[in-house]
């Protein structure tokens, strides 16, 4: 099994963004410093619009500028050390600012499809250029949509191909969710460990321009939720995120999974990191070839990197932890 860690490296997009040492760097080094125990490289979807508005705004005020270099020396530090670095996309910092004192965020633009044709090539131009500032030219070749909002695919496809990119990873089978600002529905998509396609992720075409390697997805009871939620309040230190934002509204998610089954992401963001090894074992029924897990070191609590560390320590022998950078060819 090729079991890939995949990380969206990215602030809040809340009221508060939170801090880059809580929110990104500090939890993130933790998880550099730990898989480099066991040789594991971890892939890190970086949110490139936050890089560029950093540079935008370094000049202006000093705490950016510190911000940047924080930020910029990590993301140097870790593609030295083998893990892997590819692009996420968060259009909303188009809109957004930093007023001296804090990241103001106007998420009216959530998704790439709230934006036209030609501004899309542009942004995903700009961001993929800046983005090979730490890896160099060629290296940068897989996506993941910010919140998953990569639907219709068709209205991003020019832009990403005429880019060079080959990989998506944003769908997770069965999860969906509607909201003014965001949405995405992986309804029916393929359960196979990865397909080609064109225009839409969710029918495969095998002669299409796109691999799509999908988020491992994971079928969980209400009861689950409960748990994690209750242990959030009795036990903080070791369950509440370490990040020291808040997340953007997503109004009727939580009283869904607090109500009924629900398909989600195979995560080791908190407490959702207790169910690594019962995804491995459905990987395996499956006969999957691919394990694919996503986090957010702004989501990390100590709980889920306690979880982690076991999952790998358990599993290093016997399956290949993995990156795109590591399995350049075959994409």
């Amino acid at each position: 099994m090729n079991i890939y860690l995949t990380f969206d490296y990215e602030l809040y997009f809340g009221k508060n963004t939170g801090t880059a040492e809580r929110c990104i760097t500090g939890p993130t080094q933790m998880l550099a410093d730990m898989t480099e125990k066991y040789g594991v490289k971890m892939v890190h979807f970086v949110d490139v619009g936050y890089l560029l508005k950093l540079k935008e705004f370094k000049n202006k005020y000093a705490s950016v500028d510190a911000e940047y270099n924080l930020v910029s020396k990590q993301l140097e530090s870790l593609y030295r050390n083998g893990h892997d670095i590819q692009l996420h996309i968060h259009p909303h910092w188009e809109d957004s600012f930093h007023d001296g004192e804090k990241w103001v965020i106007n998420a009216n633009r959530y998704k790439l499809n709230d934006f036209s044709s030609s501004e899309v090539l542009d942004i995903v131009t700009r961001y993929k250029k800046e983005l090979e500032n730490y890896t160099g030219v060629g290296n940068i070749y897989a996506f993941r949509a910010g919140g998953w909002c990569m639907q219709p695919f068709s209205h991003l496809k020019d832009a990403l191909f005429s880019n060079g990119i080959k990989v998506e990873s944003s769908v997770f089978a069965n999860g969906c969710y509607q909201s003014d600002q965001y949405s995405y529905n992986f309804q029916g998509a393929p359960l196979k460990c990865n397909w080609k396609f064109e225009d839409d992720p969710l029918l495969e075409n095998i002669d299409g321009r796109f691999t799509e390697l999908p988020i491992t997805s994971i079928f969980n009871s209400p009861l689950f939720y409960w748990r994690l939620f209750l242990l959030g309040r009795l036990n903080p230190y070791n369950h509440k995120p370490l990040g020291d934002g808040v997340p953007i509204a997503a109004p009727g998610q939580r009283f869904a999974m607090l109500s009924r089954w629900t398909h989600n992401t195979v995560s080791v963001d908190g407490y959702n990191a207790s169910l690594l090894n019962r995804a491995l074992r459905q990987q395996i029924r499956r006969k999957s070839e691919n394990m694919v897990i996503i986090g957010h070191p702004k989501a990390l609590s100590r709980y889920g990197l306690d979880a982690l560390e076991k999952f790998i320590r358990k599993h290093k022998e016997t399956h290949n932890f993995t990156t795109f950078r590591e399995e350049k060819n075959k994409f």
